[in-house]
């Protein structure tokens, strides 16, 4: 799969790379996850191998292992919970295709993998150039996967915390949801983030939320050079804007915007 670079993106969409835990979590939401499950979820072909790098520490010195996985993986997580095996097959495959072109793409940009993850973020500009190809490609395969059934997918912001309560704003229409104050810290989020709320429905009327961390490809403009010196957490507290300026600019550009996805069958 060739990435091409595109005049027209969506505004928000969801955050192209994902960690272990997300996958398994959406697999099986009740389930601590554990790296043994992640092992028979790969020998069952379940969910892709992964891209692996290294952690890089402070002064350069390297302090452990990394293994990020295309987001398509958790489609194909939460397929194979419901039993829709060939439909996940599909979303696996791609994923793997996908990986793989990161790969390549990571040693043309001589960006690593552990500078794509969250929540640290890229802190140069190569990983953003990498960051947002790649999510273009994950984007334009899944236009060519079937939609996954009783599942929509809404882009907005966090907007405000209210005890144990985040409030959630959809970037288009009048949406508003309160998500646990627990569920944006597993993601690790916080208020003023983009993210895209994902909500499975059940067959016994019961809903599934996942909140997943967005990405907004104008970061990828307003992005500078970070010190690598800094910590990641240091480094992450001077790129986040407040809360109220990315509310405005981010609601601001999607007014009129279409919806991510509205993945729901009938």
């Amino acid at each position: 799969m060739v990435m091409v670079e595109r005049t027209e993106t969506p505004a928000v969409r969801p955050w192209p790379l994902v960690e272990w835990h997300d996958v398994l979590s959406a697999y099986t939401p009740t389930d601590r996850p554990t790296e043994g499950r992640l092992r028979t979820l790969r020998r069952n072909d379940i969910v892709s191998e992964g891209v692996q790098g290294l952690l890089k520490a402070r002064a350069g010195r390297f302090s452990g292992k990394l293994s990020l996985f295309c987001e398509l993986n958790l489609d194909a997580a939460v397929l194979s919970r419901r039993g829709l095996a060939e439909m996940a097959g599909q979303y696996r495959s791609a994923a793997s295709t996908l990986e793989e072109s990161l790969r390549k793409l990571l040693v043309e940009h001589s960006v690593q993998i552990a500078e794509l993850m969250r929540p640290t973020e890229p802190r140069r500009r190569e990983a953003w150039h990498v960051l947002l190809l790649f999510s273009e490609a994950v984007s334009e395969a899944r236009e060519h996967l079937p939609p996954v059934p009783d599942e929509d997918a809404v882009p907005g912001i966090l907007e405000a915390r209210t005890g144990q309560w985040v409030r959630f704003v959809a970037s288009v229409g009048t949406g508003r949801y309160d998500v646990p104050w627990q569920m944006v810290r597993s993601a690790d989020l916080s208020v003023g983030d983009p993210a895209v709320l994902f909500r499975e429905l059940l067959p016994n009327g019961n809903a599934v939320l996942r909140l997943q961390a967005g990405l907004d490809p104008r970061q990828v403009e307003q992005a500078d050079d970070v010190d690598e010196e800094l910590d990641p957490l240091e480094a992450r507290a001077l790129r986040r804007p407040q809360p109220q300026a990315a509310r405005a600019t981010l609601l601001a550009s999607l007014e009129h915007e279409e919806p991510l996805a509205r993945r729901v069958l009938g």
